[in-house]
């Protein structure tokens, strides 16, 4: 196989011929009449640009750092997590579900990597490591799906509740922790809380290491919106697509493709790892998605004696994996995972053997056949022609997803997928497994999801939000922990604000940095304002988070210390908070809950100080903080780098391996999400990692990633997107 260059290359795959080209842009453009030869063609493409993507997640996700990469303790934590949430061992079971043509679909793509792994070989990165590169499997793209619906999306669910877990432990005030998340903890007893404390064994927050290692790839957030012909300037539907994902990497993680099978075309972006468009239109159809932030995970409290567990008044059996992760530099690391029909305990991985007492029980809803439905989904979406088959082939997704989707006759829809477990209670605290009514009992059906078609607004948005406008009151509660509601509102507030919008508009839209949250609050503060220069900073602020904007520096300032302010001394120690402002995700994705209870004044938050010394005191200390220092900008402020996925910073900048520093615009609750967060050293993002716009009217998409087609260093394609990136620009891709 020669390389994809702008001239056609031809192939055959058994006697279904294939042809593949690099369009001016540099993206792939793939022609077969087979979606078998459609699948081989997109492994041959995804190999040539993101091999090294696709083997590092492989690497990963078997739990094998230290046996092929990097023997350091970092990457023995992340081996060990990677082995006891079993994303690739757990594959096998999907595999023996998938329907034979699904399976053969898949079994093509196995077949192009490996056809490319035979013709070309390993990049020199890996032989500079010595990693001898095993032969792709379908078992290999299972789990790139189960690692792409837990890593950074169910994740964050688990993070929240672990964070809710240590709350009660420490003996916070329960009242306020759950006025904090009212209405869920509201059933929480005694005797939970007892058995909290009593555990054997506990693990903090997930490990720092797995949520910042830059090899994995992180889906954070998002926003999408759709427009139908009667909002419409075009009288067409218009899709907006805008998945917020660590950005400070090379690659980014989308590839974008375009497709040809016979008389049909698609374009899109891709995964490198599997077939098929994650997110783009075909001739008839369009399609994006958000995290859905449906709660896929639990804890339960295990009472273990004699490495049994109690249920139903007697101790039965634990089913138990040993693991050897072989290590470069050191002897095997040995350790035992201990599981049962609820899920994994939490034990400590260099003790041998459980000691008696109460464990937590991790429960992941799609830990077991969690690729399939994902696999089946991504083979019928090609088919889908309207937005009723389309809808019900996304409802099978495992990933907790917003989908919205539009056809070609005009209508517009949501749809909710992921896999939501049928629960006792909201799922935000653990409940004993030893009570067979407090397990699940089965996980709810893709038809129960909920759904929306053709709402009389004439659109549909959704950031991550709490969607009880869209969701089915009659079905069970799948989501308790919901982003804050600023990006939609401001998407749908630009949405009301005119009859009929263009692909222009919507450009300008994705461009939007205006604040609701800093509105709120600026709104209350006024009156406390002087005519210092903090103050005036603060009063004459558009409430925009760009570049060059001094005021979104200061209102941060102001924020972060109200915050403090309200929850640290009676509630978290200073230290603690400091952590969770700092160094955790918990305030980046529920900053919300905490906003809530300074907006709505909660009494039980303001009995020592009331809300307004709270705002006094919180800007004395803003202005006391620039009383010796300049003033920067919001750009100057939040500069970071995009580093390379295996070196990840490494290296000399004059290598080329690393691009920037760059500025990051926006905010927590901005259409242009800026979020910018550190751990060990390593700062992460979560950004506008690919914009994404199309009308069902015109045979086109305006489309830009964050970073390049490529993973190769040398190539002009490493990071041919990033300067229009950063400038809002997009380039014009057709579908024919």
């Amino acid at each position: 196989m020669k390389k994809i260059t702008k001239k056609s290359q031809e192939l055959l795959y058994g006697n279904d011929k294939i042809t593949l080209k690099r369009r001016k842009s540099g993206i792939t453009e793939l022609s077969s009449h087979s979606k078998n030869a459609m699948a081989y063609a997109q492994a041959l493409s995804h190999c040539e640009d993101r091999f090294l993507q696709m083997f590092l997640l492989r690497i990963i996700g078997k739990g094998r750092i230290c046996e092929l990469l990097d023997d350091s303790e970092e990457s023995l934590k992340i081996d060990i997590f990677m082995r006891q949430m079993n994303f690739h061992n757990s594959t096998q079971e999907d595999l023996n579900e998938l329907p034979l043509d699904v399976k053969s679909y898949f079994q093509s793509y196995a077949d192009g990597v490996n056809h490319f792994l035979d013709a070309r070989g390993k990049t020199w990165e890996f032989k500079l490591l010595g990693v001898h590169m095993e032969p792709w499997t379908i078992q290999d793209s299972l789990m790139v799906v189960k690692v792409m619906s837990y890593i950074g999306l169910a994740q964050t669910q688990q993070d929240a509740e672990k964070f809710i877990i240590q709350s009660l432990r420490e003996d916070v005030d329960l009242e306020k922790l759950k006025s904090l998340f009212l209405p869920h903890l509201n059933s929480i007893s005694k005797e939970i809380i007892s058995d909290l404390k009593d555990l054997q064994y506990f693990e903090g927050l997930i490990p720092e290491e797995i949520k910042f290692n830059s090899y994995l790839p992180k889906m954070m957030a998002s926003n999408n919106w759709i427009v139908s012909p009667s909002k419409s300037k075009s009288n067409s539907v218009i899709q907006c697509n805008d998945p917020h994902l660590e950005i400070n990497r090379l690659p980014g993680i989308w590839y974008e493709q375009v497709l040809h099978l016979g008389e049909r075309n698609f374009q899109g972006v891709t995964m490198p790892g599997l077939p098929g468009i994650i997110m783009g239109r075909s001739d008839k159809v369009s399609f994006g998605f958000t995290y859905g932030f449906m709660d896929m995970v639990d804890y339960f409290i295990e009472d273990i004696s004699n490495e049994h567990c109690l249920r139903d008044g007697k101790y039965v059996n634990l089913s138990t994996r040993e693991e050897v992760i072989i290590r470069k530099k050191g002897k095997p690391f040995h350790f035992k995972i201990y599981e049962n029909e609820c899920g994994t305990i939490e034990s400590d991985p260099k003790v041998s053997k459980l000691e008696d007492g109460k464990y937590l029980n991790r429960a992941w809803s799609a830990s077991k056949l969690g690729a399939v439905g994902s696999a089946i989904a991504l083979y019928e979406m090609i088919d889908c022609e309207d937005i009723y088959s389309l809808k019900t082939a996304l409802s099978k997704i495992s990933i907790s997803c917003n989908w919205l989707l539009g056809d070609s006759d005009g209508n517009i829809a949501y749809q909710q997928s992921g896999m939501a477990p049928r629960r006792a209670e909201s799922g935000l605290f653990p409940l004993r497994a030893c009570d067979q009514l407090s397990r699940w009992s089965g996980i709810i059906n893709p038809s129960e999801l909920s759904s929306v078609v053709n709402p009389k607004d004439g659109f549909l948005a959704t950031a991550n939000n709490d969607l009880k406008n869209y969701l089915n009151p009659d079905a069970p509660i799948t989501i308790n922990l919901p982003m804050g509601p600023y990006r939609v509102d401001r998407i749908n507030q630009l949405l009301r604000s005119k009859d009929q919008f263009s692909v222009d508009d919507f450009k300008i839209m994705q461009s939007d940095l205006y604040s609701i949250q800093a509105h709120h609050y600026i709104n209350e503060l006024t009156p406390l304002l002087a005519n210092d220069e903090i103050s005036l900073l603060l009063k004459n602020w558009d409430l925009c988070y760009d570049k060059n904007s001094k005021g979104a520096v200061v209102f941060e300032d102001f924020y972060h210390n109200l915050l403090a302010e309200v929850f640290t001394e009676d509630f978290y120690a200073t230290e603690a908070w400091d952590y969770i402002q700092k160094k955790s995700s918990i305030l980046v994705d529920f900053y919300y809950f905490f906003d809530k209870v300074i907006i709505e004044n909660n009494e039980l938050w303001f009995k020592e100080k009331s809300k307004m010394e709270c705002f006094k005191n919180a800007l004395a200390k803003t202005q006391k903080n620039f009383l010796k220092k300049k003033v920067s900008t919001w750009g100057q402020k939040r500069r970071v780098k995009m580093t390379n996925i295996l070196f990840d910073g490494k290296l000399p900048s004059f290598l080329g391996f690393d691009y920037g520093p760059i500025s990051i615009e926006g905010s927590r609750a901005t259409i242009v999400q800026g979020a910018l967060y550190e751990s060990h050293g390593r700062v992460s993002t979560f950004c506008p990692s690919m914009r994404f716009i199309t009308d069902l009217s015109e045979r086109r998409s305006f489309t830009i990633l964050a970073g390049g087609v490529s993973d190769r260093r040398f190539s002009k394609l490493y990071k041919s997107e990033v300067k229009d990136w950063l400038n809002y620009k997009y380039k014009e891709e057709l579908l024919d």
